[in-house]
């Protein structure tokens, strides 16, 4: 990165995200948005996949950019101060993350004692599987070396809750898996509300563990991504490139996880 700072720049960041009706990312806002403030930034918020609108931004109105839309341009991420929260970008761009490895590993243990057999790895979107990302590759890594088959599938994240409800319908006919791993919690509550008016009763399992999640479905097994100090992460370490105008391309921070397991 050949980023070099401006006396002028703007004290307004950035910040895309692919949706706020997933608790798990109105919670990273919200304390994106409190972190900043204690570092002297506001922020500007843009939701969804609206590439036409982002190809058009300039970037001049904005001092940096926090982003978790893969979709990002990479002119404007080259441009703007940027770190990547969950989503790689590029290898240019920092990325701050939790351990979705280490978390996919944590629940394929939890499934395997249970005495899951036939399992189902089902994604929130297609793009997950291809390549393949890290959770998901925790889980296919674990049952691999414990020698347990599993299939995969996805649901289009973009889709309206019908579609999903359709898509979940031909996927579970014939009831044949006894565990379902979800790659995220809302898939996961897609799926449970979906085999209770099958009145059939597989595990599922969820991954990111917001506090919505944690209060209202406190019986979902899921891992818990310590979401407010990864935002801190995120500020902080935009607020040093801001500062000191450099810091190393492909820089990436995991932070831990935690199994939900009641």
């Amino acid at each position: 990165m050949h980023y070099q700072p401006k006396k002028a720049r703007s004290k307004t960041i950035l910040v895309l995200l692919p949706t706020i009706s997933n608790p798990l990312y109105a919670e990273f806002y919200e304390a994106v948005q409190g972190n900043l403030e204690q570092l002297g930034y506001d922020s500007q918020l843009h939701v969804g996949l609206a590439t036409a609108y982002l190809k058009l931004l300039k970037g001049d109105e904005f001092g940096g950019m926090i982003t978790s839309l893969p979709e990002t341009p990479l002119p404007l991420a080259r441009k703007l101060p940027t770190v990547s929260f969950d989503r790689p970008i590029s290898r240019e761009i920092p990325l701050v993350s939790c351990d979705n490895y280490g978390g996919g590993c944590l629940l394929a243990q939890a499934v395997l004692k249970r005495g899951a057999k036939q399992i189902l790895i089902l994604c929130g979107r297609q793009q997950d599987l291809s390549p393949i990302n890290e959770r998901l590759r925790g889980m296919m890594d674990y049952f691999q070396k414990q020698q347990t088959s599993f299939e995969t599938a996805y649901l289009d994240f973009t889709s309206g809750n019908l579609l999903k409800q359709v898509r979940l319908a031909k996927l579970l006919t014939g009831q044949k898996y006894d565990a379902i791993c979800c790659s995220d919690d809302i898939t996961a509550l897609l799926v449970k509300q979906r085999v209770r008016q099958l009145s059939y009763q597989p595990l599922v399992t969820g991954f990111d563990g917001s506090n919505f999640v944690r209060n209202f479905f406190p019986d979902l097994l899921t891992v818990k991504q310590p979401i407010k100090d990864l935002a801190a992460l995120t500020c902080q370490l935009l607020d040093q490139r801001l500062r000191r105008g450099h810091f190393p391309s492909g820089h990436k921070q995991e932070l831990p996880v935690t199994l939900l397991d009641l």
